[in-house]
């Protein structure tokens, strides 16, 4: 049955260089605006392609991140600005403010989306398991077609992915909704089970919480245990 729709907001957490993850809005955490190395010459240089939506700066125990959030955003609609394709990418910003990167993700709309966008506010940049490093936990979500000028927002329609990365490791959760309980699944990679117990909670609890606000209609059949996915995402 589905869940009344309220507004709910996520908070972002910043690992503070050497201190333990500390709860703060996604504004605060955001890069500085006139930083050079994030100009949209350096950008290019270091191969991020998309127009850059989020930029996002944090320290931990090894060192200084930048991480950006593009989107194409090709696909306007009257609720939602979607993209055909997102990217994501994790820069060190060396002392020289040179950026050298981590890892990137790419993602697209499938044939049936009529789009996809990152959903900022649920976006979490903290210390999972307590080791000092950070572990980035993105969300997006795609967004099924109704007909050719509208989409469906409703949080029993489309498809939603939530990425982690545990120490370079990406970690993926793909959740796909429908109104009866036979249409919704989710399933993980393998690296989200090789994941340390307490991170594989966490993610478990962030689902629930999101199904309660209304954000996503998730399987609960498992007490939103994700399954194992036949093949790697």
């Amino acid at each position: 049955m589905k869940l009344k729709k309220i507004l709910a907001f996520a908070s972002l957490s910043l690992l503070a260089a050497g201190s333990s993850a500390q709860t703060a809005e996604a504004g605060k955490n955001e890069c500085p605006a006139n930083a050079p190395y994030l100009g949209a010459e350096a950008l290019k240089a270091a191969g991020f392609e998309l127009p850059v939506f989020k930029r996002y700066c944090y320290t931990d125990k090894s060192g200084s991140y930048a991480l950006l959030l593009g989107e194409k955003q090709d696909r306007p609609f009257h609720s939602e600005q979607l993209s055909s394709t997102l990217q994501a990418a994790l820069y060190k910003v060396d002392g020289d403010k040179v950026l050298t990167r981590q890892w990137a993700i790419r993602d697209f709309a499938g044939k049936d989306d009529g789009g996809i966008n990152f959903r900022s506010k649920l976006i979490e940049l903290s210390d999972i398991d307590g080791d000092g490093l950070v572990d980035p936990i993105l969300v997006y979500r795609f967004y099924p077609l109704v007909d050719t000028d509208s989409i469906s927002t409703d949080d029993f329609s489309g498809g939603i992915k939530i990425v982690t990365f545990h120490r370079g490791r990406k970690a993926t959760i793909h959740a796909i909704t429908g109104d009866l309980d036979g249409d919704r699944k989710t399933t993980a990679n393998s690296n989200y089970f090789a994941l340390p117990k307490v991170a594989r909670q966490h993610l478990v609890r962030k689902m629930a919480a999101m199904y309660k606000a209304g954000q996503f209609g998730f399987d609960n059949s498992y007490d939103f245990v994700p399954k194992r996915e036949v093949s790697g995402r």
